[in-house]
């Protein structure tokens, strides 16, 4: 397994291991058809402006794994912006994609201060990635990143369906700074999942 910044010639590679984990760490094609337009909206941001200091996980030729993330807020929804705007001329987001779209518009997950935690980050590894120290190797490098480039903290969302996660975050420093249970994944779950944010303090102001 090695563990290297990511590249723009990664992104095909990314996206693929955004749509085969992006469902609880299973396939997002249960609720999202569309897996070309689902890694355009979850991972071309990161490549079309708005990432910084991501890293990737790779066995032999494969990228298994990935942590991305953005130093603010206001940079990656510039970045999202032209992502959309880019697919709105294919008027693939139309047709595929829309009841979770509009499900996730109606119940967003919590957030929390983006003055103290203007950065955040997504982590995600294959199945034959797991358990073998990659996922907290990509996120103590990205969080190396982050700190040296001077940026307060950083957040992350995920929920309590995600035991293992949750495990590495709170090992790695991260504390709960919200949690809302909401009905967005009803229709593909089964039941509701209990969002939460979690935080962790970077550069922490001088008292």
């Amino acid at each position: 397994m090695v563990l290297r910044p990511v590249r723009p010639s990664d992104e095909a590679a990314v996206g693929r291991v955004a749509y085969q984990t992006g469902f609880f760490g299973d396939s997002a094609a249960r609720y999202f058809p569309d897996a070309a337009l689902f890694a355009a909206l979850w991972v071309g941001p990161y490549f079309w402006g708005g990432g910084f200091g991501g890293f990737v996980a790779q066995q032999g030729p494969e990228v298994v794994g990935y942590v991305l993330g953005s130093p603010s807020p206001l940079l990656y929804r510039r970045a999202v912006l032209r992502v959309v705007a880019q697919e709105a001329r294919q008027m693939r987001a139309l047709r595929t994609g829309w009841p979770y779209l509009w499900r996730a518009a109606r119940w967003p997950g919590p957030h929390a201060d983006s003055m103290r935690f203007p950065a955040h980050l997504h982590l995600n590894l294959l199945p034959q990635a797991r358990g073998q120290g990659a996922g907290e190797g990509l996120l103590r490098a990205h969080l190396r990143v982050l700190a040296g480039a001077g940026v307060p903290g950083v957040q992350l969302a995920t929920t309590t369906e995600n035991a293992a996660a949750l495990r590495l975050y709170g090992r790695l420093g991260f504390t709960e700074a919200a949690r809302q249970v909401t009905p967005l994944w009803i229709p593909w779950l089964g039941h509701p999942a209990e969002h939460l944010c979690l935080t962790k303090a970077l550069n922490p102001p001088e008292p």
